[in-house]
């Protein structure tokens, strides 16, 4: 009598590819806990620092991503806007006051507290190194009409990641643009298509998008050949309340800025 095996066939649903924006490395596994909201099984962690959701149902899911070297990250999931054949997920992981700074690092800290004077926690923040010199490549096409997702790159300093924020500015124009995805040939894919038109020579500046952690210290890391000296525009926003404020890096230092009053 022939003996009948029993096979489990496994589906891989989504694939979360966490990276530290300041170092472009995988974190540490120890410090990272990856979850999905509802789903009670963990997930399974590769070699290569990626953590694999198997057999998941179609649906929406809230990503959490936690860690006490990193500011938290949430994200909705929607199963069918992944990749079939590839459902990768990149998480830009960005530094908490919990993070051991790399050596040489420019970085820009603040307090950030509401008008009351307490310190202010989850405050989205965005900011941007303003001048050209801290540039870190520019636009090589003739044209690049509003409504595209990609550029070619010339001139591209250092490693550039997925979920990397650059300040896209030139012709009078400026917007915040994330990178989605590094492709050959100087190519890089934005997580949403441009709302400008821009030409050869735009300038894409170091920028950071964060929130203040949980005792309202802020953290902005920044990468590139950048002057000794650069002003940094940030923009802080809770509910009701913002603030805006020029501040200035110097290149190789964490530099300790005045604190922000939301208002």
């Amino acid at each position: 009598m022939s003996q009948l095996r029993s096979i489990s066939i496994t589906h891989c649903s989504l694939v979360v590819a966490p990276i530290d924006i300041w170092t472009r490395r995988q974190p540490a596994p120890s410090a990272l806990s990856v979850s999905l909201e509802g789903v009670q099984k963990k997930p399974v962690r590769k070699p290569d620092g990626t953590y694999l959701f198997l057999d998941l149902p179609p649906g929406s899911y809230l990503l959490t991503v936690t860690s006490p070297s990193f500011i938290p990250y949430k994200r909705l999931i929607e199963t069918a806007d992944l990749n079939k054949l590839n459902p990768v997920v990149t998480v830009p992981l960005l530094p908490s006051p919990g993070y051991a700074y790399p050596s040489a690092s420019t970085a820009l800290a603040f307090p950030l507290c509401d008008d009351s004077g307490a310190p202010c926690a989850g405050a989205d923040v965005w900011a941007y190194a303003s001048e050209d010199q801290a540039a870190r490549g520019r636009i090589a096409q003739d044209t690049l009409a509003a409504g595209v997702d990609a550029a070619i790159i010339g001139l591209l300093q250092g490693q550039t990641v997925a979920g990397e924020c650059l300040l896209l500015r030139g012709q009078g124009n400026e917007e915040l643009v994330q990178v989605a995805e590094v492709l050959p040939g100087g190519w890089l894919r934005f997580e949403n298509p441009l709302q400008q038109s821009y030409r050869r020579g735009a300038s894409l500046l170091p920028a950071v998008q964060t929130q203040s952690a949980h005792n309202g210290i802020v953290i902005l890391p920044f990468r590139g050949t950048l002057p000794r000296s650069f002003v940094v525009k940030a923009v802080a926003s809770y509910g009701e309340s913002s603030t805006t404020a020029e501040l200035t890096a110097r290149a190789g230092e964490v530099t300790t800025a005045q604190t922000l009053i939301l208002k």
